[in-house]
């Protein structure tokens, strides 16, 4: 790593960190996709001189914002380059083993890599904070509710991916997290299994990948109530529904609107797949509701909520059919860097005796999903 970027964990090594890359003289970035690019604006916003992009993919252009894109085992880089030219890692999502990525640019020769949480640390104000990642400033003030979602989990499981997590946001070092369950979310098989037959209150229904989930694991569905508000994904999940009717519920109900903690109308950035969310600057206006008014009587056994960011004010929407029937949870934990303490502190302040898991299902601290389950 160049220069030293597992140590840059504090404020003054980021700074070094800033300061060595705006005075570097040959500079690539590895990946080309959003991150890249807006990595590719934060630098030369910041006076950097960008040589270019190197993507593992086969790209259908040539160039990015004026910036020629290659591949990292282009032979027109000489070994000298390799040696002499600092990479920025520039990817972010939860589909890529990063240390499998610093290892392979590492096999190719380039031997200046900068991670990405350490380029991110040092260039935190121009990136902006992203699903979980933030400075990490702001954690200091943290520490107290911070331990106390720690006190909450229920095995020493969930107490090591916590830690991991914790470690991973606070030093960027990916060998921080744990990796055992990249496949199973929100049916882990080893923790106890949800009620059977299920009556599933779906909040982010995608495509119907959690309903189609349930079908494969062979699981008999009772009841489904889904909430998509994206109109691409919704017209998916209701081709879903009718591909495989002798499969349907007996009882479903897709509602294409938002979770909420009430009744409103919100700007909602649509089109962009799992990805698409409330966003004040969104592209179009999305009706949202509260599980409470639009399901008083469901009674649902198992609520699970994959909605970018809304999950806290969709809760807050749920209390009294929480309270009700105290349905089993599956509450995504990573779309803000404080849903990892607020989510399960607000649930464990409703007492209602949940045991609380946490599990990790994918890359890179993505797909963070609290279990609460009902003693």
């Amino acid at each position: 790593m160049h220069p030293d970027a597992a140590a840059f964990s504090n404020a003054d090594s980021a700074h070094a960190l800033r300061a060595a890359l705006l005075g570097e003289t040959s500079l690539l970035l590895y990946g080309a996709g959003s991150i890249g690019r807006d990595s590719l604006r934060a630098l030369r916003s910041a006076g950097a001189l960008v040589d270019g992009f190197i993507d593992a993919k086969e790209l259908p252009f040539s160039t990015i914002e004026g910036v020629p894109v290659r591949r990292p085992d282009d032979t027109a880089f000489s070994p000298a380059q390799r040696q002499a030219t600092t990479v920025i890692v520039t990817i972010f999502n939860a589909y890529v083993d990063m240390p499998t990525i610093h290892a392979r640019l590492a096999a190719l020769g380039w031997a200046k890599v900068v991670i990405f949480t350490a380029f991110y640390e040092a260039f935190a104000v121009e990136l902006g904070a992203r699903y979980w990642l933030t400075h990490r400033d702001f954690y200091r003030p943290l520490s107290a509710p911070i331990a106390a979602a720690r006190a909450l989990w229920a095995d020493d499981k969930s107490r090591a991916v916590f830690d991991g997590i914790m470690a991973f946001r606070l030093t960027g070092d990916y060998a921080a997290l744990d990796k055992s369950d990249l496949e199973a979310q929100y049916f882990p098989p080893d923790l106890p299994a949800w009620p059977h037959p299920l009556r599933l209150i779906d909040c982010g229904a995608y495509d119907g990948d959690t309903l189609r989930q349930v079908r494969g694991l062979g699981l008999t569905l009772e009841a489904y109530a889904a909430f998509e508000p994206d109109p691409g994904n919704f017209s998916k999940l209701a081709r879903e529904i009718d591909a495989t009717p002798s499969g349907a519920p007996a009882l479903a109900a897709l509602w294409p609107c938002g979770a909420w903690s009430h009744g409103c109308q919100l700007r909602f950035s649509s089109g962009h797949g799992s990805g698409s969310a409330v966003n004040a600057q969104g592209d179009t206006v999305i009706q949202c509701t509260a599980l409470d008014d639009a399901l008083p009587s469901f009674a649902p056994n198992l609520i699970k909520m994959d909605i970018e960011g809304a999950e806290l004010p969709a809760l807050l929407g749920a209390v009294r059919t929480i309270r009700t029937h105290r349905p089993g949870l599956a509450i995504c934990l990573y779309h803000e860097p404080a849903h990892l303490w607020q989510i399960p502190l607000l649930v464990a302040g409703w007492s209602l005796g949940y045991r609380f898991y946490l599990r990790c299902h994918y890359h890179n601290g993505f797909e963070l999903v609290l279990y609460a389950l009902p003693a």
